[in-house]
């Protein structure tokens, strides 16, 4: 799970891009906190109210894992703002995910992050993009290394999607499930004595209190004989382990262990 920072304006932020985006980051497992100039933000479309959850100076972009900047036609507030173009150059300086979609890229324009960078936008703001330095190009949602730029409301929930990708985190669809769920993926890597197929199953990541670690360069995870060499096509599989980190209903000892002859006891 990561933590989203999005900021809106204070009044007509256009409610597509800020309610889809966020509840695809949401579904994803993300923490979503936003931020506007005033505590209270009006949404351009059906006037919907939020009460934001910090105000614009109390943001630290260290704090967050991506900035996203809304759009609609209140976002222009933030074109000339100095805090606004600092925190988006600081999370992108810091290599962490900054976005924007609508005529909120811009602000990324106006922040120096989109130079050199390939993005879209609003139709009303590309020659200002293009100015700054950005090849803008067709397509709803791009993604440009660690910058996601998205041209308008039909793209929300895309875009959210696209962002949450780049967190780490598949998208999930309307029950819940990512496209990753309960796959088995067969995988070849090299053990060093050659290579071997390693089947896993890769479970959900949306198992509450569930932690994915990927094997150690040079591992291949694979079931090994008393050579130390790989068995082809072996198939990983997680065995339970008890406290004393034996595998659960097996004895600690090998068979050669269990051999003992029977104490005679003499008497004197």
């Amino acid at each position: 799970m990561a933590d989203v920072l999005m900021v809106i304006a204070p009044k007509n932020f256009r409610d597509e891009e800020y309610f889809y985006t966020k509840d695809e980051l949401v579904r994803a497992g993300h923490k979503v906190v936003v931020a506007s100039l005033e505590d209270t933000a009006v949404s351009a479309v059906e006037n919907k109210e939020v009460v934001v959850d910090l105000l614009l100076d109390e943001c630290d972009v260290a704090d967050y894992d991506a900035v996203v900047f809304v759009g609609g036609g209140g976002a222009t507030c933030y074109f000339e703002n100095e805090k606004a173009k600092e925190m988006a150059y600081q999370t992108f300086e810091q290599g962490k995910v900054i976005a924007g979609i609508c005529v909120a890229p811009r602000i990324l324009a106006e922040a120096d992050v989109l130079d050199g960078k390939k993005a879209t936008c609003w139709s009303s703001e590309k020659e200002i993009l293009e100015d700054c330095g950005a090849e803008v190009v067709e397509g709803h949602v791009v993604v440009d290394e660690n910058v996601v730029t998205a041209d308008g409301p039909d793209a929300s929930r895309e875009f959210g999607r696209k962002i949450s990708e780049l967190l780490g985190v598949p998208a999930v669809d309307n029950n819940g499930n990512d496209n990753k769920n309960n796959k088995d993926i067969k995988e070849k890597k090299d053990c060093g004595n050659g290579e071997c197929s390693v089947v896993k199953r890769e479970e959900s990541e949306n198992k509450k209190n569930k932690k994915y670690y990927p094997l150690d360069d040079g591992e291949c995870g694979c079931r090994k004989n008393g050579k130390g060499k790989c068995n082809e096509d072996s198939t990983v599989a997680e065995e339970e382990e008890n406290d004393e980190g034996f595998p659960e209903n097996q004895p600690y000892f090998g068979d050669e262990d269990k051999t003992f002859e029977k104490r005679e006891i003499v008497d004197e």
